[in-house]
């Protein structure tokens, strides 16, 4: 990873407060630069397509549920093979412009403006692939089921949270939400839990009268 991209990551993540070292820390690296790319990639997700205000094609929400269905069962078996030979046009339209439009806001995000060599290539594929079929499985369903995302500040709840920081601060309780990894969704009476870092509560501070900058530790990732 280059500097300059490495520079536009620390700026992209000035709004939360985190500054990266990858020297020292990489492990955070990897969780912060998986937030701000599920942060792209799922940049709405609720329209049809991952287009805002598009319209739908299919207004029977019986058979739209079946054509997703069918779609997610046709391309839940694609390969880089078959996409180096055919694109991804051929197998479908809706998925080739997704692909384009995310590729493109990534490169505008991250200020990457060399080739992308083929492994890149690869799990980018792999990446735009899952969330193309989560996106499609989440719409095969009447009324689809909903996404949900908590924004920085927001007091952590374990509920519908999972501290992804959790094993490196056994001792620590995380009190608030300093960066979303991955939202999370309602599926009927169960959520499928979104990923945050937290700050956690210092333990080690017993003044209740402390500031919530005093009280607060960062995340050890």
């Amino acid at each position: 990873m280059g500097v300059k991209v490495c520079d536009r990551i620390s700026s992209l993540l000035q709004p939360y407060d985190i500054k990266i070292s990858i020297s020292k820390n990489p492990r955070a690296l990897v969780f912060y630069l998986e937030a701000l790319l599920n942060k792209a990639f799922f940049e709405d997700f609720e329209s049809t397509g991952f287009q805002k205000s598009a319209a739908n094609q299919i207004l029977n929400p019986v058979e739209r549920c079946e054509a997703s269905l069918e779609s997610f069962n046709r391309l839940a078996g694609l390969t880089w093979e078959e996409v180096l030979n055919k694109g991804t046009r051929h197998f479908s339209e809706g998925f080739s412009r997704f692909c384009d439009r995310k590729m493109s806001e990534i490169v505008a995000m991250l200020g990457w403006n060399r080739a992308w060599p083929e492994p890149l290539l690869q799990a980018f594929f792999g990446a735009s692939k899952s969330m193309w079929l989560v996106h499609i499985l989440a719409n095969s369903v009447h009324p689809s089921l909903p996404v949900f995302r908590v924004d920085k500040g927001v007091n952590f709840d374990p509920v519908y949270m999972e501290d992804m920081g959790a094993d490196k601060a056994p001792k620590l309780l995380p009190a608030v939400v300093r960066i979303m990894v991955a939202p999370g969704f309602y599926v009927y009476s169960n959520v499928v839990k979104c990923k945050v870092l937290c700050r956690y509560h210092n333990n080690n501070n017993d003044n209740n009268n402390c500031s919530t900058e005093n009280v607060l530790a960062p995340s050890p990732i």
